[in-house]
């Protein structure tokens, strides 16, 4: 009895070969090459915007946004995050609990009225240091440390007022940053004086040489391992010290006499500057004279913050962003300010932001 016919055995043979191509080919096909790894960010970030009404967003993305907090019609001047516990400054210190999943308390400390006029550097949290975080304006020495991620405790017992000898009475803490190294730098704008701490137990140590312009009133950051200073009046523009604040140079190229409201250190790559009224001005690279950088931001801006922020993809690709919160919405750079685009403006479409973190 005849089963196969020719015909039919070519058929069978060719469909096996078909087949056994794409068993071949699916053996090969690694399980995880349905995913884009240059589409994937194993690392995304979390920014926060405070608007001029006293609503606080978040976003992930810079594409969708959410309410933190709803509008009081009180401003935050600075905002934190330690552990799962989110920090802000309005008239007070507060704190909410598992950003918001748990337990609030609030406010976690009475501002000493010190608080507003030096803005979102005057508290920060130091993960190198346990997460610590450092307000300055208060206490002893002029600041105050936590260490439960900025719950208060009862009456606030967990803010705690170190006695060092090494800093002198009457320190006043008005702006923190942290350089690339870890070192965490303090700054006495009341008496001009510069501080270290290379460690949560150590000694912090005065590094104050040359001290920057009585007349100004200054707040740090850093670019690297370059600290910067900010007079915010504007008489005195920019500084820059490469030895921890011993000693101090001026920048140039900023328009005299505009205050400066905000200022980022752009990767270690650049130095952005926010004034009043005349948007944004950077630093390029090798150089120290300021740029006009207003491409795609509105004419005349203000801009209250600058924030650095960056995906990090799971094929280990890192993109880089800037916002700016300006009066007329919150702009985004992927050139390290050198272009902008605008990516929320409120419900209103006229959306004024003063804050990021």
């Amino acid at each position: 009895m005849k089963i196969f016919s020719m015909d039919n055995r070519k058929v069978i043979y060719k469909l096996g070969i078909v087949l056994a191509l794409a068993f071949s080919v699916q053996g090969c096909k690694p399980a995880y090459d349905e995913i884009d790894n240059n589409n994937v960010v194993s690392k995304p970030y979390v920014l926060y915007i405070g608007d001029t009404l006293g609503t606080i967003y978040k976003t992930n993305d810079g594409l969708n946004f959410e309410v933190v907090l709803s509008s009081d019609n009180y401003r935050a001047s600075a905002i934190a995050t330690s552990g799962k516990n989110l920090l802000f400054i309005k008239r007070n210190v507060h704190v909410v609990e598992d950003f918001g999943k748990g337990n609030n308390s609030n406010p976690t400390y009475i501002s000493t009225g010190l608080l507003t006029p030096y803005g979102e550097s005057i508290i920060i949290n130091v993960p190198k240091f346990g997460n610590r975080i450092y307000l300055g304006g208060g206490g002893t020495r002029g600041y105050l440390y936590n260490d439960s991620n900025g719950k208060p405790g009862i009456n606030y017992t967990n803010w705690r007022s170190e006695i060092q000898l090494s800093i002198p009475s009457n320190n006043v803490f008005t702006s923190f940053t942290i350089l690339d190294n870890g070192i965490l730098i303090a700054y006495d704008d009341i008496n001009k004086r510069t501080f270290k701490l290379t460690a949560r137990d150590a000694q912090w140590e005065q590094t104050t040489g040359t001290k920057l312009p009585n007349s100004g009133k200054f707040i740090i950051t850093h670019s690297g391992n370059t600290l910067v200073a900010a007079d915010l009046t504007g008489t005195n523009g920019v500084y820059y010290s490469n030895n921890e604040g011993n000693s101090w140079q001026q920048y140039s190229g900023l328009p005299a006499s505009t205050k400066i409201l905000s200022v980022n250190g752009g990767f270690g790559q650049t130095v952005l500057i926010g004034t009043d009224g005349k948007g944004v001005y950077r630093l390029p690279l090798g150089r120290t004279a300021f740029v006009s950088a207003n491409l795609g931001l509105p004419q005349n801006a203000r801009v209250g913050s600058l924030s650095e922020k960056y995906d990090l993809y799971k094929n280990d690709k890192r993109v880089e962003y800037i916002y700016a919160a300006t009066d007329k919405g919150v702009y985004r750079s992927q050139d390290l300010g050198e272009n902008w685009v605008k990516v929320f403006d409120g419900v209103d479409g006229k959306g004024s932001y003063n804050l990021l973190y």
